[in-house]
């Protein structure tokens, strides 16, 4: 029986890596996250009419975005043939107003998020790349929290609202001591399409506190419709990754350019997650250390198995409880670094400085 570390015990040993978050990241700052499918809670809140579970059937998927880019894709052909608007349009509208709805309803607030901001900011920073699996806006709030206190530290690799070609030149460090790279391989809800062709992050400038208000009155009010992928087989997933740009660039660049290095938290290895591991096993990763809930060791033989074609040169588990790994504060480690010029002021000036510092950002 394989033993559950500390992460203390091997933080040193993966700082620099790269980080992969699964469901169980978010479950950790708020159990409203805590469900098995997104469409199965819409039902249950009563957001799915007949009229749009039938939509679903037809398609024989529980898949938001899937369903979407399909009506989608029948609504231009309708156009192209001038026909009259009629129930592909209706059903389009039906579906995504049952999505904007259950994400309101299933999504924490910010204020709900904002305690764990700091302690999960401080556990990125250690890596390279930070891989999210999840659509929720916890690594992107983390990451902003984090930049305001170290400035262009973690990157999306968006400019100007468009993911940029050269991503990698971001892996550079700009005027601050480090930098850290994510991504989210299925997508999130900052990110939108643009005419199921391209796809764009919606401007989330000073909009932290209300940034979940502003995503969805966007896709309400501009007729948005979301770029993420939260359910299906691994075939559904792959074809959505085929008619994404940015899912396909992260997939297929990213994912085989992680370094030696792997810290896997919050992830139950599915079946629907298999191309995943496909395209970590084209990487350099020959260590990989995973976080177990509570001792389970049913799922750490499920790992062990999942990730045997790896040939890793480590495979260890850590306790996803333990200090200063995700969203548990580590003492030790300071918020901000203060320069050593400024070691021998007061408390009241450090703090002076930082509203100073704040300011000028602003």
């Amino acid at each position: 029986m394989p033993k559950i570390v500390q992460w203390n015990d091997i933080r040193e040993d993966y700082h620099q890596g790269s980080l992969l978050l699964g469901n169980g990241a978010s479950i950790a700052v708020n159990t409203c996250f805590n469900y098995h499918s997104l469409y199965e809670e819409a039902v249950a809140r009563k957001y799915i009419t007949p009229e749009v579970k039938a939509v679903f059937e037809k398609f024989d998927v529980k898949d938001f975005e899937l369903v979407l880019r399909r009506l989608w894709q029948a609504m231009l052909v309708n156009e192209a043939l001038e026909l009259p608007h009629g129930e592909v349009e209706e059903a389009y509208e039906c579906v995504r107003q049952a999505l904007i709805q259950t994400v309101r309803s299933t999504h924490a607030s910010y204020d709900d998020a904002s305690s764990h901001l700091e302690p999960i900011y401080l556990f990125m920073k250690h890596f390279d790349k930070v891989i999210s699996l999840n659509y929720d806006l916890i690594v992107y709030w983390a990451a902003q929290y984090g930049n305001r206190n170290l400035g262009t530290w973690f990157k999306d690799c968006f400019q100007n609202g468009e993911f940029r070609n050269d991503w990698e030149t971001l892996e550079k460090p700009y005027k601050s001591q480090g930098a850290t790279l994510y991504f989210y391989p299925h997508g999130n809800l900052v990110l939108y399409r643009s005419g199921f062709s391209s796809e764009r992050k919606i401007s989330t400038r000073n909009q932290n506190s209300n940034l979940l208000e502003t995503i969805l009155l966007k896709w309400k009010q501009e007729n948005l419709a979301p770029a993420f992928v939260c359910e299906g087989t691994k075939n559904n997933k792959l074809e959505a990754i085929s008619s994404c740009n940015y899912f396909e660039r992260i997939f297929y660049e990213v994912l085989p350019s992680l370094s030696s290095t792997l810290v896997v938290y919050g992830w139950g290895f599915g079946d629907q997650d298999e191309h995943i591991i496909m395209q970590i096993k084209k990487s350099k990763v020959r260590k990989v250390a995973v976080s177990i809930f509570e001792n389970d060791q049913v799922l750490v033989s499920k790992i062990k198995l999942k990730l045997a074609s790896l040939s890793l040169e480590e495979l260890c588990f850590f306790d996803s409880t333990s200090t200063g790994c995700w969203n548990k504060p580590d003492e030790n480690e300071a918020e901000e670094e203060i320069p050593g010029e400024m070691i021998l002021l007061s408390n009241e000036s450090i703090k002076a400085v930082k509203v100073i510092k704040s300011y000028v950002k602003n």
